[in-house]
């Protein structure tokens, strides 16, 4: 049986802290489909309220939905102007 390499899209915007948010998207590392596999991210929110963050998550293990399956995610989008934001949310298929 073939497990081929595969990513998912994401995309959303952050917590809402000191007054504003961030967008952010991008496409998560490469894995192969297999039970318990997981995918990291990483990237620059929009530049909002004057500045950007960087941002880094690990996925949760896939969740099986009609047609394939998607992982959930929560991460952090790193100190910048003194503060943090979170983001959390689910991959694509």
């Amino acid at each position: 049986m073939y497990y081929g390499l595969h990513t998912h899209r994401y995309n959303g915007d952050t917590t809402f802290n000191f007054g504003h948010t961030h967008g952010y998207s991008g496409i998560t590392s490469y894995n192969y489909d297999i039970r318990g596999h997981i995918h990291n991210a990483y990237g620059i929110t929009t530049f909002d309220n004057g500045h950007t963050h960087y941002y880094y998550f690990i996925t949760g293990p896939e969740i099986e939905v009609a047609g394939g399956h998607i992982h959930y995610y929560e991460g952090i989008a790193l100190i910048n102007n003194r503060h943090v934001h979170y983001l959390y949310g689910y991959t694509s298929r």
